[in-house]
């Protein structure tokens, strides 16, 4: 019987969950998402922002945040994006990527270029869209 307890007790500390390694302080971007047309969004409608660094020419952009809101309510939306600053390279130029989806349709995206973070840009940003025919 002791050895029964012995190796329950070895299986049981060795599988216990070990300390938790601190995560890495992110920086955040906060902002808020409107549009000019007076319409409503239904409840099924989906948020998505994606935060990207466009410095490379006929590249794909590199995503380092990616934020999906659910039935985000009406404009305006109020987001919030968090970064790595390890990962930022001041010379690169990053920008925000924002769409607005009902059901399987894009309604709305952001047309403009919205860049933040690094050439003298803030980590507050308001993104007007425009809506998709």
């Amino acid at each position: 019987m002791r050895i029964v307890f012995s190796i329950l007790l070895a299986l049981v500390t060795g599988c216990a969950a070990q300390p938790a390694i601190p995560d890495k302080p992110l920086k955040t971007l906060d902002g808020t998402i409107t549009y000019r047309q007076r319409v409503a969004l239904s409840p099924e409608a989906i948020v998505k922002i994606w935060l990207q660094d466009v410095s490379k020419l006929d590249a794909v952009a590199e995503v380092l945040d990616e934020v999906e809101i659910r039935n985000p309510g009406q404009v305006p939306i109020v987001f919030r994006v968090k970064y790595d600053p390890e990962r930022i390279v001041e010379k690169h130029r990053y920008t925000l990527l924002v769409k607005i989806y009902e059901g399987d349709r894009t309604r709305f995206l952001n047309a403009s270029s919205y860049p933040v973070i690094t050439q003298g840009c803030t980590d507050r940003c308001e993104v007007v869209l425009d809506m998709m025919q």
